[in-house]
């Protein structure tokens, strides 16, 4: 008689969960194989200053892409490490977040490119959420600084509670659009790294020099981030916040070492207090890519702001003994030379102007008293447009002084025409530059917030001057007098 064997129920049911085990573990290794490991990105500029952008993790990726006739980029990786990333063009910079396999698209418009850029594909969500909140912190930073003057704890109490809401609604969205832990942990640093950013300014836009002050006392919690941050890695660089704390830790600690100098006049554009930030960005930084980095962009500031040809000497000569990227240092003394020739007492390059009827024409045909040159581009329409209803002003006030608008840009005559009507600038003496490359070789244009003096020989009274600062109509019947 043959022998049935039958299986029991428990038994039963472990070999049907076994075989679902197996099953599932067939399906998701399937599903590993098939998710794409390339990851694609491609975007366009719309209305193109330059034919490139770049492409870097600040680590292992720096890819230089060149834009096709229609302000369109692209470029695929077969490994990439999650995390955030940068997009960079002439003038402009933003963090965009990628994981492996991730296909995203990008799309700004160099008017107005932050407000602009926006992406889709994979992450969309979670970086028009960065941008939309680097528009947010950028709005908040310029409203604290009404706030500047209130006491310490005030002032953090404040900075906190903005943090606070900052990271309750960071936490609805993320909650909504089913955010990734990772990218979590990356916009909540960005949140608070913004915040530390606010405290480390405070004291170097206070009105009084606050280390000075022995009443004011600053509560223990105020600077207690800088025990909790790492600020000493290369990638932190792909962090929009990151830079501007920075900056402000190197100039708080700055001041706050000179201010124990009793009697010291402290001048924040000044060679002592620069000299000061160089040797505290050397001290607080161990990584040496970022000691050039944040060297590279104080000389640059300094040069580009000094009026003083043997100060900028003696700061470039500091730099110079720090930083070890021989590119920089050459392209740094170079600048300095640069500036130094547009020193006060030397004489302004005669270089080429189109005028209003698109005829060609040199500087010293249009100057023919003391007269302000100021710059500006469509690239920074808030700017040019401030820049301009001051000028209206002073020139009411200052009929003995001319104020010729430069326009820096590369237009041709018909878009700088449209530009100068749309903008209601049709009132003012407005010039386009006929090269600005060659221009910008002579007087080291780097962008449009430049104001200069100069006498009807083209002599340089004032290679520098701020025509928004509160004293400005002292400085010009100063000049006027003189």
């Amino acid at each position: 008689m043959t022998e049935i064997y039958t299986l029991s129920r428990k038994r039963t049911i472990s070999y049907l969960l076994f075989a679902i085990g197996i099953l599932f573990t067939l399906i998701f290794i399937s599903c590993e194989e098939e998710k794409p490991s390339t990851t694609y990105i491609n975007g366009k500029i719309v209305n193109p200053k330059s034919d490139y952008i770049i492409i870097s993790d600040y680590a292992n990726l720096t890819d230089t892409l060149k834009l096709d006739e229609k302000g369109r980029f692209n470029i695929s990786y077969q490994t990439i490490d999650s995390g955030l990333f940068s997009i960079s063009y002439p003038g402009e910079y933003q963090s965009f977040y990628l994981q492996p396999g991730d296909s995203l698209s990008m799309r700004a418009n160099t008017k107005a490119f932050d407000e602009t850029l926006s992406f889709t594909g994979s992450q969309a969500r979670e970086n028009n959420y960065l941008i939309n909140l680097f528009i947010d912190i950028e709005d908040s930073n310029m409203g604290m600084l009404k706030y500047k003057n209130l006491a310490p704890q005030v002032f953090y109490d404040h900075v906190q509670e903005v943090k606070k809401n900052r990271l309750k609604k960071f936490k609805k969205a993320a909650t909504k659009h089913k955010f990734e832990q990772r990218f979590q942990d990356f916009a909540t640093f960005i949140i608070n790294l913004n915040s530390y950013y606010e405290l480390e300014r405070y004291p170097v836009v206070h009105s009084q020099n606050i280390y000075r002050d022995k009443s004011i006392k600053f509560p223990k919690e105020f600077f207690a981030h800088r025990e909790r941050v790492e600020i000493d890695k290369s990638k932190l660089l792909n962090n929009y916040a990151f830079r501007p704390y920075a900056n402000a830790l190197a100039s708080n600690i700055a001041l706050r070492n000179i201010s124990k100098t009793p009697d010291l006049q402290i001048d924040l554009k000044g060679y002592r207090y620069n000299k000061e930030r160089l040797r505290v960005i050397d001290s607080i930084f161990d990584n040496v890519d970022l000691q050039n980095y944040f060297a590279a962009g104080e000389i640059r500031n300094f040069v580009r702001g000094g009026k003083d040809s043997k100060e900028i000497n003696l700061l470039v000569t500091d730099f110079l003994t720090m930083s070890t990227d021989a590119t920089v240092n050459e392209q740094v003394a170079q600048m300095a030379a640069t500036y130094i020739n547009l020193g006060p007492g030397n004489q302004l390059p005669n270089f080429d102007l189109r005028d209003a009827n698109n005829k060609k024409t040199k500087l010293s045909n249009r100057v023919k008293r003391l007269t302000v040159l100021y710059y500006w581009s469509v690239q920074d329409k808030d700017y040019a447009l401030g820049i301009h209803d001051q000028v209206k002003d002073l020139q009411m006030k200052y009929p003995e002084i001319e104020f010729i608008g430069i326009n820096i840009d590369n237009l041709s005559f018909e878009v700088w025409q449209d530009a100068i009507s749309n903008n209601d600038f049709r009132n003012s003496k407005e010039y386009l530059l006929f090269d600005k490359s060659a221009i910008n070789r002579q007087l080291a244009l780097r962008n449009s917030n430049r104001s200069m003096v100069i006498d009807r020989n083209l002599t340089i009274i004032d290679p520098n001057i701020n025509l928004f600062y509160y004293k400005i109509e002292t400085t010009l019947l100063g000049y006027l007098n003189r």
